[in-house]
């Protein structure tokens, strides 16, 4: 078995093990291009540095990875391991993004450090897992819209609400100060400055600020919204609405927006993943829009602490 870093030439053999793994676990492909891709272009990925596969007879049947996480104080770790690969490859790859995280911690000079990354429920990885000392902090739902049929219709906005892109640098601003409001207090946000919002934004794989939306109630913007349009589909990026003006139906606004501008530009499908636990009721929000749930996966998080010398990766037998 060999080992390299990841490239962007892996995309379509990435895709078909992360396919190989859900119907494995789940009986059902869901993983696309689409999701690797957005993987691989992370910004914040150093692919050359925190990314590696294995190979075995010339196919991928192990992947991981590790970057910051792109709205927390944390870091994001990505695990693929084929059905077929032996179980000492989960260990190795495990041990891999440890070490990683070691060498992330000590170069930011901090002591310690908490990592986060996804798996199907019931993952074939989930024994190495706990043997690794992760555990599952949060489940999250991917929802999606076919838009095949007939072309969204556009929301009929009450009296004194309109919807209007976030034009220009004062309009992104704006948006993004309620978008900061409106997620005050989710257990996974973290407040940052508008630069650093934008700056990250712009690298997104299909940023466009002409789908960055605001509703606004007598002229006061209270709600807002970021799709991407990226090549094989449309995303739901960001959508939040002020505590003071939920129930208003802004949110189901701005989504009719939002599919409609993406139809229009020749998307057939548009998703958006969801924290399952949201205490907004989110996950509603998008079923009563047309959005039907695909798929969950948990949240495993690791904290760990740095300790002197290195973390040697496991020998894959």
């Amino acid at each position: 078995m060999q080992t390299r870093a990841a490239m962007m030439n892996d995309l379509a053999a990435l895709t078909e093990l992360f396919q190989a793994i859900e119907l494995a676990e789940i009986g059902r492909k869901g993983t696309t291009e689409a999701d690797i891709r957005q993987i691989l272009l992370t910004p914040e990925l150093d692919l050359e540095r925190r990314s590696c596969v294995y190979e075995k007879d010339g196919d991928i049947v192990g992947f991981a990875a590790l970057h910051p996480a792109p709205h927390a104080d944390r870091l994001r770790a990505h695990l693929g391991v084929s059905p077929v690969a032996p179980a000492s490859l989960a260990d190795a790859l495990l041990r891999q993004i440890e070490e990683w995280v070691h060498k992330q911690t000590a170069a930011a000079g901090r002591e310690r450090e908490s990592v986060t990354l996804f798996q199907m429920p019931q993952a074939l990885a989930t024994p190495a897992l706990q043997d690794h000392g992760w555990h599952v902090a949060r489940r999250y739902s991917r929802l999606i819209i076919d838009m095949n049929g007939e072309r969204p219709s556009l929301p009929q906005l009450r009296a004194g609400t309109e919807i209007r892109i976030a034009a220009g640098h004062d309009g992104r601003r704006r948006l993004h100060a309620v978008l900061e409001e409106a997620l005050a207090g989710h257990w996974n946000h973290h407040r940052r400055a508008f630069e650093e919002f934008w700056a990250d934004q712009q690298q997104r794989d299909g940023h466009d600020p002409r789908l960055w939306w605001i509703a606004e109630v007598e002229g006061t913007p209270a709600a807002v919204l970021i799709a991407r349009s990226q090549p094989d589909r449309g995303w739901i990026a960001w959508l939040g609405t002020e505590q003071r003006y939920r129930g208003r139906g802004l949110a189901r606004c701005l989504l009719l927006t939002a599919f409609a501008e993406l139809k229009a530009r020749g998307h057939h499908v548009v998703g958006v993943d969801v924290d399952s636990a949201n205490d907004t009721n989110a996950t509603g929000v998008y079923e009563a829009v047309g959005m039907r749930v695909l798929g969950q996966a948990d949240q495993w998080q690791r904290d760990i602490t740095l300790s002197r010398g290195s973390v040697e990766p496991l020998k894959v037998r």
